[in-house]
Order: C-alpha cells, then sequence, then structure tokens
C-alpha cells in the first residue's frame, strides 16, 4: 500500500507545473536590480550553504520538489511520488520534456548522479546531513527514480526541497567541478550570465522553462556590504531592492520617494543559548537560574528601542510564520520582582555575574541588543561580562563550546521546526549547548511522523518543555527590512528567504 499526495497538492501541481509550451509567455523584457551584503561563497549547489546560497540555488536550479513563489512546497522535477506504508521507500514519477539552461532534456540519470553527489562525502556538502537518510537511489526506468531511505523521516520532501538540487551529469563531467562552480547550469526560471567576484552575479530568464518562465529579462545581484551605501544605491536608482536593511533605517526608507519599506518575516529565532552541558562554575546550569535570566529581559523595550517593532516576540523555539506555537503558550513576561525571586531561591540573594559572548556583525544590530540585553539583566542584580567578538572569531570558537551564554539566531531552513531542533536543540546538534534526554527522545520520534497536524502537535508538546525548562532566553523572530521600488510587483512568503523572482514584473 502507499500514500498518495493530497489532493491539495496534486492541484498545486496541476496548477502551477503543468507541461506548458513557452511559447504561450510574453517574452520577459526589463531588469531588477538587488543589493545584498554577501554573495555565496560558490556558486555549485552542492558546495554552498548560506542565505546568499539558498537565494542564487532557489532562482537557478529545481529538485524533485520545490517551494514556489508562495513558498508552497510542491512537485519540481518529479510529477508525483509514491511513498511505501513503511515510509522508507520514495518511487518519484519524472516530469517529461524538462530541459537545462544549454538544451539538454534531464534524465533519470541525472537525477541519480545529482543525488549520489549531494551525498558522497567526497563532495564536502555542507547540506549532506539534510539528506543523510538516503541508503540509495536508482533508476526503475527513464521516468521513475526509486529512492531507499535507511530511516523513516517526515520531512524528506521538505528536504529535497533545501538540499536536493539536480545537474546535467555530461555537463557537469565536461568541464569538471572548478568549471561547474564558475559557469553553472540548472533548469530554474533563471539562468547564469555572468559573475564579478565581489561585485555582482548577472542571471537571465530561461525563456525555455516549461511553466516559469519569468517575466523580467534580467536579474542581477550587487554585493554592497554598507548599509548606508545600499541606501544611497537604492535613493540614486540604481538598485531596485536593497535588502537586510537595519531596522533604524527603517523611517529614511520610508521618506523616500517611489520607494515602499517591506518588513518582512525571516522564520529565524533569536535566543540567548545557555551552556548547560558545562557544570563547571556556570549558574545557568540550574533551572531558577535561566527561568529567572528570562523573567528579568524586557524584551518588548528592546524590540521597540533597538529593532523599532521589527520582531515579533516568542514563548519558545517555534516562530510563527514557519509553526505558530500552542496559543496557550504564553512569552516570558518582564517581570523584575520574579527574577529575583528565582534568583534567591537558586542560591544567589545578592544577584550573580555571568559570562556572555556575542558577535559583532554577524546578526543585524548583534552588539546593540547584547548590550540592551546586559542592561536589562543589571537591573535584576545580575552582572553580564559581555565579550563581543568578531563575527569570524566567534564562530571558530563556538564549537568549543565553552560559552556560558551566547547571543544567537537559528534561521528556517527546511520550513519544518526539525531544522532547527535536530541541528540546534539535540545534544548532539553542532550548534547545541542544551541537553535533556526527554527533548531528545521526542526530537527523535518526530523523524517518523509525516503528517502535518500530529507534527505541529508534537513540536508543540517539545516547545513547551523547553518553554518550561527555561532551555534558552528565547527573544524574538525578527523581520528583515526592504527598501523595494514602488512599481515593482514582488512580495516575498512570510518565512522565505530564499527570494525568488519567477513572477516579479514592473507596472506598466
Amino acid at each position: 500500500m502507499s500514500i498518495r499526495l493530497t489532493a491539495k497538492l496534486l492541484l498545486q501541481s496541476s496548477l502551477l507545473l503543468a507541461l506548458v509550451s513557452p511559447a504561450a509567455y510574453a517574452t520577459p523584457t526589463g531588469k531588477i536590480t538587488i543589493a545584498v551584503p554577501s554573495e555565496p561563497g560558490t556558486l555549485d549547489p552542492m558546495r554552498s550553504n548560506n542565505r546568499y546560497n539558498h537565494t542564487f540555488n532557489a532562482n537557478m536550479f529545481e529538485a524533485l520538489y520545490i517551494r514556489d513563489s508562495r513558498a508552497e512546497l510542491v512537485p519540481g522535477l518529479a510529477e508525483s511520488v509514491n511513498i511505501s506504508s513503511d515510509g522508507l521507500t520514495y518511487t518519484f514519477k519524472l516530469r517529461r520534456g524538462v530541459r537545462f539552461h544549454d538544451g539538454s532534456t534531464m534524465t533519470a540519470d541525472d537525477v541519480k548522479f545529482s543525488m549520489d553527489r549531494a551525498t558522497n562525502p567526497a563532495t564536502k556538502n555542507p547540506m549532506a546531513a539534510y539528506l543523510k537518510a538516503i541508503e540509495k537511489v536508482d533508476i526503475a526506468n527513464p521516468d521513475t527514480i526509486v529512492v531507499k531511505l535507511k530511516e523513516r523521516d517526515g520531512t524528506f520532501l521538505k528536504k529535497l526541497a533545501f538540499a536536493g538540487w539536480v545537474i546535467p551529469r555530461k555537463y557537469f563531467e565536461s568541464v569538471g567541478e572548478e568549471g561547474f562552480a564558475r559557469r553553472p547550469i540548472g533548469s530554474g526560471p533563471f539562468k547564469f550570465k555572468s559573475r564579478s567576484i565581489n561585485e555582482a552575479i548577472e542571471l537571465e530568464a530561461n525563456e525555455l522553462h516549461r511553466s516559469h518562465v519569468p517575466k523580467v529579462k534580467d536579474l542581477v545581484y550587487r554585493t554592497i556590504p554598507e548599509d548606508a551605501v545600499r541606501l544611497a544605491e537604492l535613493q540614486t536608482g540604481r538598485v531596485d531592492i536593497a535588502t537586510e536593511m537595519p531596522p533604524p533605517l527603517m523611517a529614511r526608507i520610508e521618506a523616500l520617494r517611489d520607494v515602499k519599506a517591506v518588513s518582512h518575516p525571516s522564520g529565524a529565532v533569536y535566543w540567548v543559548v545557555f551552556n548547560v552541558k558545562d557544570g563547571k562554575d556556570n549558574p545557568v546550569t540550574k533551572q531558577k537560574v535561566r527561568q529567572a535570566l528570562n523573567y528579568g529581559i524586557d524584551k518588548q523595550a528592546i524590540i521597540k528601542g533597538v529593532l523599532r517593532g521589527q520582531a515579533t516576540q516568542v514563548a519558545g523555539a517555534l516562530v510563527p510564520s514557519i509553526t505558530p506555537a500552542d496559543p496557550t503558550l504564553k512569552p516570558y513576561p518582564y517581570d523584575p520582582a520574579m527574577a529575583r525571586k528565582l534568583l534567591a531561591e537558586a542560591g544567589y540573594p545578592n544577584g550573580l555575574k555571568v559570562e556572555m559572548y556575542s558577535s559583532v556583525g554577524r546578526y543585524t544590530l548583534d552588539k546593540d541588543i547584547s548590550l540592551a540585553i546586559a542592561n536589562s539583566l543589571k537591573t535584576v542584580g545580575v552582572e553580564v561580562d559581555l565579550k563581543l567578538w568578531e563575527s569570524s572569531k566567534w564562530v571558530g570558537d563556538l564549537g568549543k563550546k565553552y560559552y556560558p551564554m551566547s547571543y544567537q539566531e537559528f534561521g528556517n531552513t527546511i520550513f519544518d521546526p526539525e531544522g532547527l531542533m535536530i541541528f540546534g536543540v539535540h545534544t548532539k546538534a553542532f550548534w547545541s549547548f542544551y541537553t535533556n534526554p526527554q527533548v531528545d527522545k521526542l526530537i527523535d520520534e518526530s523523524m517518523a511522523i509525516i503528517d502535518s497536524k500530529q507534527r505541529d502537535a508534537h513540536f508543540h508538546k517539545i516547545d513547551r518543555l523547553l518553554h518550561e525548562d527555561a532551555s534558552h532566553i528565547f527573544l524574538w523572530e525578527s523581520k528583515i527590512v526592504m527598501g523595494v521600488k514602488d512599481k515593482l510587483n514582488w512580495t516575498p512568503a512570510p518565512g522565505d528567504t530564499w527570494f525568488k523572482f519567477w513572477d516579479a514584473s514592473w507596472q506598466k
């Protein structure tokens, strides 16, 4: 017995990705120029893992399943999938007539080659962990790929849409790994045109695409690290979108002529991570201390004063734009009296001193926010010895796991809480300073749950445990501030930071 796609998903598939002749679409015209603060490290989709890579990949490449421009999970290079009753075998019916950017036709061999390369340790794919459940990939016939898993994975299709990009085998083997990274080829709505390192990446419309021929001819990403310069380029009209602007600049964006300010839910949770693994002279290993610190920070004041309202306070690890929390679970309120009471009960009636390590330049306003957190805690008798480090040093020492407390962000990857839980909470996770056998067990169990409602309920249970244990200081889901030209028709989906421009167009 097999589990078929839901009727909704099949309807999305037929409406969004049906085989349609490119000739049915109007010829793309015009150009969109986007100012971004950084750029992909490489254009090889199996060697990259930062948000700029994800945006590039989402416009250039496709997987068996993809996220559409509304961030819905829909069939991409696959027409449909059958999942075996034990959840270990996924049989994909491939879409016919898919063409890569060089005009060659996609085959089952391309799919198998791509998935084998993505999971091969020799590739050193930083996203291989998302595909670790794959045991093997077989070609059943020219139109069918069979993927066998080692264990059930309730988010396997979501992970494919994040890390399962398909590339043309013959082209890759003819140019080699370095050649492919210089001039990549995919099957997505946009194709590669040129790149100037640390300056710009140019894409152009893929007029051979079966269903999403873009409305604009050219898409240009300009690398502009300085916030003020991105704003100036937007003001002078040399760019059409300025991304990742600090919230204090929002008023200046709103004052610009012919420009609108966009506040976009990021899907990312911001929190202060407690080191509960290292008990040596570390007061935050005590639950009541962690709870006291949650009560001792005026999060709403920081959201209003530092972030200019561009964040939403959270009760736990779940973020509203991805998986809304249980409505009965309320955020820790600012309650200095409760904070002092809990500190006294934990053995610190006269307050305490604790080290906190924060980056400078890794996250938006990270220095200002860290200082605000330290100042807020000072009012309840907690002296924070704040270590502000340059981003590369902060990240470089993260794996040594000695930070008693650290201000961090954890972004959305697969549009599912599992990405956060597996990589940021579970005892075995690189990013985790937390350990709780009960939470670990529930996270492990989540892997086998496929039904979305059951998954939400399961993660609500985990989130409540984290909240009650005060596993972190739970802060907020951030918003990304952008300046966008008024006449540009483009709106990103909430929680989606892989900005897609398939449907973007200019008003006439």
